[in-house]
C-alpha cells in the first residue's frame, strides 16, 4: 500500500466534480469494474426473474406495469448494497494499491459479511417500505457501506474509547445533512435522466434493428432491470467519490494520508 501514491487525487470536490470524476475512473479501470459489476448484479438479475416471474405475464402495450415496476424497484434497492459490494471494495483498495488481490478482497468481503447483513438488511430494508424514510437513508446516511466494507470497525467495543460501526457512522454523518441532502437529490435527479436515456435507446435500437417499437416484453423484463442497474453501478463509484470528499471535509484526510505516509517514509529509512 502506498499512502504517498493515491490513484485519485486527494482534494475536495464539488457533486459536479465528482460526476466528471466517476465518469474517469470507470474508463481507468473499465474492465475490472466491470467484471465485478457483472458478478454481483448478475445473480440478482436472475434471482428478481425468478421471483417475478408470472407478475410479467400481462405486459402489453396497453398499460404501464407499475405493479412489476415497484417490485423490480424494491428489489433492486433491498439488493444493491450487497450486488455492488464487490465494487465499493475494488474502488477502495485501488487507491492505494496497483491491482488489488482477489483473494484479498473475497477475504474482506466475507469479513465484513455479518455487519453488512445487519447495517444493510436487518436494519434498512424495513424502511425501504416506508418510502418517506429515503431522506433518512440516501439523503441522511448515504455511506454506510464504505463505513462497514472499508473501516473495518468492529460492532460492539472492545475497550474504553474503541470506535464502533454505529459510532463512526454517527460521526461521519453528524452535521452535515445540508449538504448531503441536495447530494441526494442531485443524484435522484441526475439517475433518473440517465436511466430514461438508457432506456430509451434500447427501446429504439430494438426498433431499428427488429422493428419492435412495443411498450411491452423485453421492454419492462429485461431493459428496464438492465438499464437500472447500470445506473446503480455508476452511483456506486459516485458514492464512493462522495466518501472520500466528506472524509477531506469533515477530517482533513488528505494531510492524514500525508502524515502518515511520511511516517511510513521515515520508518523505512536506514539509521
Amino acid at each position: 500500500m502506498q499512502l504517498d501514491r493515491q490513484r485519485i487525487v486527494i482534494r475536495e470536490r464539488s457533486y459536479v466534480d465528482l460526476l466528471d470524476l466517476a465518469l474517469r475512473v470507470i474508463r481507468a479501470y473499465a474492465a475490472p469494474l466491470v467484471g465485478l459489476f457483472l458478478l454481483g448484479v448478475v445473480p440478482a438479475l436472475i434471482l428478481n426473474a425468478y421471483l417475478l416471474y408470472g407478475l410479467d405475464a400481462d405486459i402489453n402495450e396497453a398499460y404501464i406495469p407499475f405493479k412489476y415496476i415497484f417490485y423490480m424497484l424494491m428489489l433492486a434497492l433491498m439488493e444493491a448494497p450487497l450486488a455492488t459490494a464487490p465494487l465499493t471494495l475494488f474502488l477502495g483498495h485501488s487507491l492505494f494499491m496497483d491491482k488489488p488481490r482477489a483473494g484479498y478482497l473475497v477475504k474482506e468481503f466475507f469479513l465484513s459479511l455479518p455487519q453488512m447483513l445487519l447495517f444493510q438488511g436487518v436494519l434498512r430494508i424495513p424502511l425501504l417500505f416506508m418510502l418517506i424514510t429515503w431522506m433518512f437513508l440516501f439523503g441522511g446516511w448515504p455511506h454506510i457501506s464504505e463505513v462497514v466494507l472499508l473501516e473495518r470497525n468492529p460492532l460492539f467495543r472492545r475497550r474504553p474509547g474503541q470506535m464502533t460501526t454505529f459510532r463512526r457512522l454517527r460521526a461521519l454523518h453528524a452535521g452535515v445533512t445540508g449538504d448531503l441532502f441536495p447530494r441526494w437529490l442531485a443524484a435522484m435527479t441526475f439517475g433518473a435522466s440517465l436511466f430514461a436515456s438508457l432506456w430509451l435507446s434500447c427501446l429504439a435500437l430494438c426498433g431499428m434493428l427488429f422493428n419492435e417499437w412495443e411498450w411491452e416484453g423485453p421492454t419492462f423484463t429485461f431493459f428496464f432491470p438492465l438499464c437500472m442497474w447500470i445506473v446503480f453501478g455508476f452511483f456506486t463509484v459516485v458514492r464512493y467519490l462522495g466518501y472520500l470528499d466528506l472524509r477531506i471535509r469533515r477530517e482533513g484526510w488528505e494531510v492524514e494520508l500525508l502524515m502518515r505516509a511520511e511516517g511510513a517514509r521515515l520508518t523505512r529509512q536506514p539509521t
